[in-house]
């Protein structure tokens, strides 16, 4: 199944919510400003480029690795920030302690889907905490290290792999 996915930005800030439509064409449409996702609005990314791997990456998760270029205004910084505001992007020291030091380690919060029922003990070497586990649904939640995402999506056993989203409430000035 071939999908679009769209990352919206409102106020230079990457709204980390992100919407799955179906496509028929190879492409990933990062809309560049939340309020107004119109054609004119959107750059279109061609996924053909993409590995089978970068394939099973959520939108944010491929410009965090650098799979793909930032859209005009965006940036890495940004980014991380609103990752880091969000409880999604954390740097560890080289002893497993957080740091605001943005040159050690970053670790990002995500959730992997696999195909079939696995142990999670299987994504150990790959992953630096895994958080938490449902088999039946085949859902793992975990901590990774940046640098190994697309290693981790390489696996035969991950179907896709996303970005864990904070809680919204409706007073939330954000839109889907």
């Amino acid at each position: 199944m071939i999908v679009v996915i769209g990352v919206c930005f409102i106020c230079g800030c990457v709204n980390q919510s992100q919407s799955i439509i179906p496509s028929k064409d190879q492409s990933l449409f990062i809309c560049k400003d939340g309020l107004n996702c119109s054609k004119q609005n959107v750059s279109v990314i061609s996924k053909d480029n993409l590995s089978r791997a970068e394939k099973k990456l959520s939108t944010d998760l491929l410009l965090l690795t650098g799979s793909i270029d930032f859209p005009v205004g965006m940036n890495i910084d940004v980014l991380e920030k609103q990752m880091n505001q969000d409880h999604q992007l954390m740097w560890l020291d080289s002893t497993g302690l957080k740091t605001e030091n943005k040159t050690d380690y970053p670790v990002v919060y995500i959730y992997i889907n696999t195909r079939e029922k696995i142990d999670a003990g299987l994504l150990d070497p790959y992953v630096w905490n895994i958080t938490n586990a449902d088999p039946t649904n085949q859902l793992v939640v975990a901590w990774v290290n940046v640098t190994n995402l697309t290693t981790l999506a390489s696996l035969d056993s991950v179907q896709s792999i996303q970005t864990v989203m904070p809680p919204r409430t409706s007073g939330d000035s954000w839109r889907l």
